[in-house]
């Protein structure tokens, strides 16, 4: 799937995948996707962004998000969506997520930074090893 800016779905009401796993960290987050076992990391921006489409949000939504908490105009915005939508991590929100999309309130020490994403080189199946391998040699 490659995003082209110029025909973003800018309009279109999306959410997280539901087997698209979050957990919030002090610095940021980390993602999950269940189906292709990358991670992926976010920096607090990005995590902020991303908490938008827990239940459903437009790209120009997010966009109006950042601008309120003190992000320049197209601080990488932009990008760090077309690169969560070319991973494959958003779906077409369903009606009725539509319906409850959340309002975020900002924390008033919250510093915004260019968001970012950086999805792990492997996948994870690939980085685990199994004790029962038997390439790994055996502790004596």
């Amino acid at each position: 799937m490659n995003l082209n800016l110029n025909e973003s779905p800018t309009q279109e009401m999306l959410s997280l995948r539901p087997d698209v796993v979050a957990t919030g960290l002090d610095a940021g987050a980390v993602l999950l996707d269940l189906d292709t076992k990358y991670f992926y990391a976010l920096n607090a921006s990005g995590w902020a962004l991303v908490q938008l489409f827990e239940a459903a949000a437009s790209f120009d939504e997010a966009r109006a998000f950042a601008l309120a908490c003190g992000a320049p105009d197209g601080d990488g915005v932009d990008l760090f969506l077309s690169r969560l939508y070319d991973y494959g991590l958003f779906e077409t929100a369903a009606d009725d997520a539509v319906a409850a999309t959340p309002t975020l309130e900002i924390d008033s020490n919250f510093e915004w930074l260019a968001p970012t994403v950086e999805r792990q080189a492997e996948p994870l199946q690939q980085v685990i090893v199994s004790a029962f391998d038997p390439s790994i040699p055996l502790a004596e």
